[in-house]
């Protein structure tokens, strides 16, 4: 819940904002709802990360957020709730809990929430920088390609998203960053490294720099 707003989500509708309104002069309470994703999904959890902006996992162990568009002069627009990214976690997320944290100058990420899954896991869900938001994703791009997974499982088919209605797993994840693959840039040769920091027109130290900014941040 964010001031009047309360997001909800359930296994047959995906996700809706419901506005409460105080009841006044003895009339009672009310909840309205003014925005919905329409697509179907088996919503397990939500949170709000950002304004007008909200997390949500679903049953089939995918991340998607949603914006809303408060200031478009069209009603549909407003009440309709689009998605920005998606992935496959591949985990089941059962609970979102949003955290306020002051980020330090320049800092590359904004930690926004922590998930806990039906497995144990915890992860961290933090909002890129909009400066640095091309770089993270231009470098997964290349750590995609260098970076070999048991099984030589393809990123894209790994992270894509996926669920019973589509399959995104030709095209990966949108707008999503996986913090362990671009974290694996430490573990990488001297070569690998520098064909990475290429790719990116910078330097092996630059990118260093950033990689481990983000791993001191769990």
């Amino acid at each position: 819940m964010t001031d009047n707003i309360i997001a909800v989500t359930d296994l047959m509708k995906s996700v809706s904002l419901v506005e409460y309104t105080q009841g006044r002069g003895g009339l009672p309470a009310t909840l309205s709802e003014v925005a919905r994703h329409y697509e179907t999904m088996w919503g397990t959890a939500i949170a709000n990360v950002a304004d007008n902006t909200y997390l949500e996992a679903d049953a089939e162990g995918n991340l998607i957020v949603l914006q809303r568009d408060v200031t478009s002069y069209s009603d549909e627009d407003k009440r309709r709730l689009r998605v920005t990214s998606e992935m496959l976690l591949g985990e089941m997320v059962n609970r979102i809990r949003r955290i306020d944290v002051q980020p330090t100058p320049n800092a590359t990420v904004i930690p926004r929430a922590f998930l806990a899954t039906v497995d144990g896991s915890i992860y961290l869900f933090a909002l890129i920088a909009p400066g640095k938001q091309d770089l993270l994703m231009r470098m997964q791009t290349k750590m995609a390609e260098l970076v070999k997974s048991p099984g030589l499982v393809p990123f894209n088919k790994f992270r894509g998203f996926r669920s019973g209605v589509r399959d995104m797993g030709d095209e990966g994840p949108t707008r999503f960053v996986d913090g362990e693959l671009v974290e694996a840039f430490l573990d990488l040769d001297g070569e690998a490294q520098e064909k990475v920091a290429g790719y990116l027109e910078t330097g092996v130290e630059e990118v260093r720099a950033i990689v481990e900014g983000l791993r001191r941040i769990h």
